[in-house]
């Protein structure tokens, strides 16, 4: 019986250890992804079809995960240089309440929009246990690419290199 409780007790550390921002090796690929958007923070409906023809990076956040704080400046930079070539970018704000998840956006003054998902509907289609997290998407909504621990797992190069491929395989044309 003790050594049931150790075990239990190891596996209970170790999946607190998985959480917010913990190392990740990237995630299978969801075979069906039905979630197709949802009102944002700022109360606007959002649709992922919309924005066919262009590449899309989906950012998992929430406002209690401090990885998440961290990489939030990056993100902007990453924004500021991607968005003008036809990259959207799309918040995905993770169990969080309203007041939070606003003034996460207006502290480390976030320039994309984000969806609300409250009950994790995005997260699980993505099979994303937790944030932080990314998702590359192709200009034709295929998913390209899921990163667990997001930007704290992948360096600015291969942020970039993963970027530069979807772009190759836009038909927008803004490569």
């Amino acid at each position: 019986m003790t050594r049931n409780l150790y075990i239990a007790v190891g596996c209970a550390a170790a999946l607190m250890v998985a959480g917010c921002g913990a190392s990740h090796t990237p995630a299978a690929k969801p075979v069906q992804v039905t979630a197709s958007g949802g009102p944002t923070l700022g109360g606007k409906v959002v649709s992922l079809t919309s924005y066919r023809g262009h590449p899309v990076v989906l950012i998992f956040w929430a406002s209690w995960c401090g990885p998440c704080h961290d990489e939030q400046p990056a993100l902007n930079t990453a924004y500021a240089t991607w968005a003008p070539r036809g990259v959207v970018f799309l918040g995905i704000d993770l169990r969080d309440t309203s007041a939070p998840a606003l003034a996460f956006q207006s502290q480390l003054k976030v320039p994309y929009p984000s969806i609300a998902d409250t009950n994790a509907t995005f997260a699980v289609d993505y099979r994303i246990p937790s944030a932080p997290a990314l998702v590359f998407l192709t200009s034709q909504g295929k998913v390209a690419d899921v990163v667990l621990g997001a930007l704290g797992t992948m360096s600015a190069a291969q942020f970039a290199a993963e970027i530069t491929t979807l772009l190759g395989t836009s038909t927008t044309g803004s490569a």
